[in-house]
């Protein structure tokens, strides 16, 4: 040891030493009670008389002699002596042990020792947990809080059992492509090809789509006994098949039956769609009913219908077209409906623009440039970004989202949003909006054929029978006109009137223009009036359930924490 350690070593106990408080014990020998003391050092406060009485009333030790007390109070000479009786016989301190019903867990509570017993040691805790049949999972640090008496009455866990882990469920890989959103990747300019996103595969005959893979093995448990638990035996996927696969022998591998179209719908089922590849759909064709999924290459004039199980593919823009397909329907150009045509998918549309259009999707809508004076709704989110990503006029709802990079136009466009509308909501709105063109149809007629007979009034002579027809005419349209701004008044009604999904909101990348009204369920309404407001921007519900404007996004959708940055509500 070097002079340097040695002097400091010395100088601490030299410095305890001197500083050290006197102290006393009083022990439990046989029943008899035995006082020892210990003096203070040169600096330190010396056992006082009283405290060693006090100590004594406490443990209720009878037949002390004061006198003897004060004797080994003025000795100090740290050796026990006689001074009394305990009251009773010592007991050692105890252990309770509780036992888990399940065999899991063990706690056990220290009760104190009494007049003057001993702890229970380490050795004596662990061969109590062994006569009562506890030999796994005990907790060490627990026995050893529980030898040095830490804890009087508190329950601590002494030992805990090993739970069996469940083998893990096998599952279906899928071989082909499949995702569940499109690839919409932009360029270095923040363009999306929208042609690009992979949507089309094709496979062969024969080809593998799907294979099975085998659960894997779980772990047995052991409870606190030492008895071995059974683990739970992973599930054997089961396959869910459409058209056009087939088996292999083993049941372990799907193939397909045909050269088509792979697909997986959000339950899981796989099938091949037989694929109906069209250069136009015109006269030469008439109107396209067909189980698979359906290319067209070039046009599609306009009055025509195309209807599928499966998904509806067009390389061109179309015009008043009428499209139906149960799966995805995708446009590489755009959609020019001049208030006639409507394009319906049981899953996604995408497509560059729309204009005068009527788009519903069960999913999401994805439009890559604008959506002008049209009426977008979809069960999900309507997604207008990628290129100019403008919504101009016209009516989008959504059930969850709305996002765009412009919302309105700076001449004060009448646009109007809804999001956050339950589907049972949204499928009573396409009903009343269903019933208001059928409506509209018949009295665009009427004003026809009255528009007709004015006119030819202006240059003959009308027949009895014309003249007869022109009061039923107007009589009708007044029927129809009271008909429409009746279902109109339901429509706003349903509008502005349902309990909207909580975790709904509406996202404005650069601009709202004046004119832009968004609704976000009953009596929550967002206008626009005066003049824009730059962006980002996000509508959502706050916490007080009005709408809140922020120009970040909610870190939570759900229970939407108050953003303090530009919060803001209008109503009319």
């Amino acid at each position: 040891m070097s002079d340097s350690i040695r002097n400091y070593t010395e100088s601490l106990i030299k410095d305890l030493e001197e500083n050290e408080n006197g102290f006393f014990k009083v022990e439990n020998l046989d029943g008899l009670a035995y006082l020892t003391l210990f003096p203070a050092g040169k600096k330190g406060k010396e056992v006082e008389y009283r405290e060693i009485l006090k100590r004594l009333d406490v443990f209720k030790i009878s037949g002390v002699s004061e006198e003897e007390v004060k004797r080994i109070l003025k000795s100090k000479d740290s050796e026990p002596h006689l001074i009394g009786k305990w009251p009773g016989k010592p007991e050692a301190s105890s252990l309770d042990l509780k036992i888990s019903e399940d065999k899991m867990a063990v706690h056990g509570i220290l009760h104190p020792p009494k007049f003057g017993g001993k702890l229970l040691t380490r050795d004596e805790i662990l061969s109590q947990l062994q006569s009562n049949g506890i030999v796994f999972g005990i907790i060490e640090e627990s026995i050893l809080k529980l030898s040095q008496a830490e804890d009087y009455g508190k329950r601590i866990l002494v030992s805990q059992g090993e739970s069996p882990v469940p083998g893990k469920d096998g599952d279906i890989r899928i071989l082909f492509q499949h995702p569940g959103m499109p690839t919409l990747e932009e360029d270095e300019f923040g363009r999306v090809d929208f042609k690009n996103i992979q949507i089309i595969q094709s496979v062969k005959k024969n080809q593998k789509l799907a294979e099975k893979v085998s659960p894997s093995p779980g772990k047995p448990g052991k409870n606190v006994k030492g008895e071995v638990l059974a683990f739970e035996e992973g599930k054997i996927a089961e396959w869910k098949l459409g058209p056009n696969v087939k088996i292999s022998e083993d049941g372990n591998l799907v193939q397909s039956l045909i050269d088509g179209r792979p697909l997986i719908d959000r339950f899981g089922t796989i099938r091949v769609d037989e694929v109906c590849l069209l250069e136009n759909v015109d006269f030469s064709t008439g109107n396209i009913n067909f189980p698979g999924t359906i290319i067209v290459e070039e046009s599609i004039a306009d009055g025509f219908t195309l209807e599928t199980d499966g998904s509806i593919i067009v390389k061109k823009s179309v015009g008043k077209v009428f499209l139906k397909a149960k799966g995805d329907i995708v446009l590489s150009g755009g959609f020019m409906g001049r208030n006639g045509g409507m394009i319906e998918s049981g899953s996604d549309i995408y497509a560059k623009f729309v204009e005068q259009g009527k788009m519903i999707a069960k999913n999401s809508i994805f439009i890559e440039e604008a959506a002008m004076h049209s009426e977008l709704i979809a069960g999900e989110s309507v997604v207008v970004r990628g290129g100019r990503g403008e919504i101009i006029g016209g009516q989008s709802v959504a059930g969850k989202m709305i996002t765009c990079t412009k919302l309105g136009a700076i001449v004060e466009t009448r646009t109007i949003l809804s999001c956050g509308m339950p589907p049972e909501l949204l499928s009573e709105l396409e009903g009343l909006k269903n019933e208001i063109r059928k409506n509209q149809d018949i009295l665009k007629k009427v004003d026809t054929s009255i528009q007709k007979l004015s006119d030819d009034s202006q240059r003959r002579s009308l027949s009895p029978e014309e003249k007869d027809s022109l009061p039923k005419l107007q009589a009708i349209r007044q029927k129809y006109s009271s008909i429409l701004e009746n279902l109109f008044a339901q429509e706003q009604s349903a509008i502005l009137s349902f309990d909207p999904d909580k975790n709904s909101f509406v996202e404005v990348e650069r601009e709202i223009f004046p004119g832009v009204e968004v609704n976000l369920g009953r009596n929550k309404k967002f206008s626009v009036k005066l003049k824009e407001i730059p962006g980002p921007s996000f509508l959502y519900l706050g916490g007080d359930g009005q709408i809140a404007h922020s120009k970040v996004k909610p870190k939570r959708l759900g229970l939407l924490q108050e953003e303090s940055s530009d919060s803001e509500s209008s109503g009319d």
